[in-house]
């Protein structure tokens, strides 16, 4: 019989999509089977999510790996006399190595880094010697971690994919025809979305080149995006420049964004650098057809045989306007791949079962023998 754990899921993440979404399944999942959960977030926008879904949460100012900031998750640590912690941002690594130091705690490092990565530094090192375990939500993600930082091969690996509750995100959203009416959007009209937080490495301005190509083939479509980021205003421009209809709605709330995934009639996905896409997973539990780059962690999320989704080798510009074009003609087609594709993420990725994986990874963390490796 599994142990009752005492665990903390820290992050600064300033975003609730990633890291503060897949907290919150986590909290309740292992909550309900026992485990007492304490989450330490770093963020106001964070927070609010967490309390509008009835989890507790501790909101601390972490925007430094300073001696405020130690002794805040050090109290925090204490008083719930954590044995455990996750952390998933550098920042939040050193953290809770320095409170190590001072009390016995687990660090599982759930890896989430995209893109370059900079040129590690000694205390990155130390940091990660201070880890019992790494954990990572695809294979993609583990290899690029080990060849980019190889002393993370040398703690336990675990890859334990994220897991979801297709009924739940089928429930939570509004009908489709009334957020069409609410944004100008005709129910006949081709409604292509992308989502996510806009910055260089998603290559957003691929999905805007991709409906300006649509259009010069004759073929009308809107294009959506659903997310905010540095990138936004350029990609505002461009469509503006290339004459893309397109309705920005910026951040929104998660069940927002899933009824404006819902109501669209293909995501179109071109980040290469995803480790296992949330966006993804909403298309497929909401049946909506999904073109995507071959690259990251989407092959593993979404098969890799194309019959969930079309994934584009090269992720060109081109290469999607041409599948669009292909999918626009061929409804018969977007309901097979989204039939497959929400199939898959049942029989693969169930909540219940990432729970399962996650449990069984900490109780084995904590049966180590301090210090192993």
């Amino acid at each position: 019989m599994s142990r009752q754990l005492r665990v903390m899921l820290l992050t600064s993440a300033q975003h609730w999509r990633g890291s503060g979404l897949s907290y919150s399944k986590l909290a309740r999942g292992l909550t309900e089977r026992g485990h007492r959960i304490d989450v330490v977030v770093a963020s106001d926008a964070v927070a609010e999510q967490y309390e509008r879904l009835g989890i507790p949460a501790h909101r601390l100012a972490l925007k430094r790996t300073g001696m405020r900031e130690i002794v805040a998750l050090r109290a925090v640590a204490s008083a719930a006399d954590t044995e455990i912690v996750i952390v998933d941002k550098p920042r939040d690594l050193r953290l809770a190595a320095w409170v190590s130091m001072t009390r016995p705690l687990r660090i599982i490092l759930r890896y989430n880094r995209m893109g370059k990565q900079g040129r590690s530094r000694f205390v990155d090192r130390w940091t990660a010697r201070r880890a019992s375990a790494a954990l990572y939500q695809s294979a993609y993600i583990r290899d690029k971690a080990h060849d980019e930082l190889p002393m993370l091969a040398q703690l336990p690996t675990f890859v334990i994919p994220n897991g979801y509750d297709t009924i739940a995100m089928t429930n939570s959203i509004a009908a489709s025809a009334e957020w069409r009416a609410r944004h100008g959007i005709a129910p006949d009209e081709f409604v292509v979305i992308s989502a996510g937080f806009a910055e260089e490495e998603k290559r957003f301005e691929r999905s805007v080149e991709a409906l300006r190509l649509l259009a010069l083939q004759g073929v009308d479509a809107t294009f959506v995006f659903c997310g905010d980021g540095p990138c936004r205003a350029a990609l505002e421009a461009r469509a503006r420049a290339g004459g893309v209809r397109a309705v920005w709605l910026g951040m929104q709330s998660p069940d927002a964004t899933l009824t404006a995934i819902g109501a669209a009639d293909v995501l179109l996905h071109p980040s290469p650098v995803e480790i296992f896409g949330n966006v993804l997973a909403e298309a497929m539990s909401l049946c909506t057809p999904i073109i995507a780059t071959r690259g990251g962690g989407n092959p593993e999320m979404l098969g890799s045989d194309g019959s969930t989704a079309m994934l584009m080798e090269d992720g060109c510009a081109e290469s999607f306007a041409a599948a669009l074009a292909e999918l626009r003609a061929q409804p018969e087609r977007r309901c097979a791949l989204a039939g497959a594709a929400r199939a898959r993420l049942v029989s693969e990725f169930p909540l219940s079962l990432m729970i399962d994986r996650y449990d069984a990874m900490m109780q084995q963390v904590v049966d180590a023998p301090a210090g192993a490796q």
